[in-house]
């Protein structure tokens, strides 16, 4: 099978942050700063040259957004709109390996269908 073109991945984090109406964040998340760094870093790294886009957004602003996808405690991340990650004190960190994995497979046009969130 011949590889498509124009795949591309959008990994998008949503943060700590953000307002709704009259609430607004105003408190600080390391554990939403370590994801960001770590995922820059990644993105930076493994699929420099590649379709891959990192984007960040704020939590309340989309929470309705992560809410339909499951996903209620930020740091959150989503592979093209599908729930990938969020954090949780038992598992406070992403699978590095796993997000490559599943990036890769979406570049290569063979994305697994299975639900890969919090694995």
């Amino acid at each position: 099978m011949e590889k498509a073109q124009n795949n591309f991945v959008l990994i998008t984090q949503y943060k700590w942050a953000g307002s709704w109406g009259p609430i607004k964040i105003k408190s600080h998340c390391d554990e939403c700063d370590l994801t960001t760094h770590n995922l820059r870093a990644l993105v930076e790294k493994e699929f420099k040259g590649k379709n891959v886009i990192f984007e960040i957004k704020p939590w309340l602003d989309n929470g309705w957004y992560c809410l339909a996808r499951g996903a209620w405690h930020p740091p959150i991340i989503m592979i093209n709109g599908k729930l990938f990650f969020q954090f949780s004190h038992n598992k406070p960190l992403f699978d590095k390996g796993k997000l490559v994995q599943a990036v890769t497979q979406i570049l290569d046009g063979k994305e697994n269908q299975e639900n890969t969130c919090c694995s």
